[in-house]
């Protein structure tokens, strides 16, 4: 929690700093409009319009949210990892890819008894009529013994793999966050032209191309 902490800290700073007007005669809409893409709400707060603290706000939120479901992610990939140490019996000196962790999910064990993965290995290259490509497919295939797995019984295999599925869940929560961050960072800059003393010379125009994708075309004469 204490990375969590740290980080509020810092983006209420850097919000705090950049959230300082900037007033002046001739203000120039693509400074305004540089400076919400740099940081959402900027522009308009420098220009003296309250919807900049809206977008700030809002920008702060995100982020919030962002780093809570990257940490909750990780806190359920290390609990996960460690029902692993403890049903499974993995090795905890080693280090394990993605494609290990799922097959640990799938498989009671990583043996060739009936359930494990490598008899699942053997079983698939009976398809393959070429006993030297068959041989190459399983060596190639089954875990050594280095990769070993055992679980006790199946619920604890189908329990780790409802903690790993949980654990996904943060990835697409963060993913959805940084997507909207990146929306809010285009309408705050949008909008600090809208409140531009020229917004008279801004067109916004929308387009839907062959796959019907939306697709926003803004122009500014300076």
């Amino acid at each position: 929690m204490n990375t969590i902490f740290k980080s509020y800290i810092l983006i209420l700073l850097l919000m705090l700093i950049f959230s300082i007007p900037i007033y002046a005669e001739d203000f120039n809409p693509r400074i305004a409009l540089l400076k919400s893409a740099i940081l959402p709400g900027w522009g308009e707060i420098s220009l003296g319009d309250k919807t900049g603290y809206i977008f700030m706000a809002t920008e702060f939120i995100f982020w919030s949210s962002k780093i809570y479901f990257n940490e909750e992610e990780k806190l359920k990939e290390k609990e996960a990892y460690n029902y692993a140490l403890k049903y499974a019996h993995i090795d905890p000196h080693n280090n394990y890819n993605e494609t290990y962790y799922y097959n640990i999910s799938r498989f009671i064990s990583s043996g060739f008894e009936p359930g494990g993965y490598n008899a699942y290995v053997v079983q698939q290259a009976e398809n393959i009529e070429d006993p030297i490509l068959k041989q190459e497919y399983i060596q190639n295939n089954i875990y050594s013994d280095e990769y070993y797995w055992n679980w006790d019984n199946k619920d604890k295999m189908h329990e780790y793999g409802i903690k790993r599925k949980d654990a996904s869940h943060f990835v697409d929560y963060a993913k959805t966050i940084g997507g909207a961050i990146i929306a809010n960072h285009v309408f705050s800059a949008i909008n600090s032209l809208r409140v531009s003393s020229k917004l008279k010379k801004m067109n916004l125009s929308i387009y839907f191309d062959r796959n019907m994708n939306p697709n926003l075309i803004c122009s500014y004469k300076f």
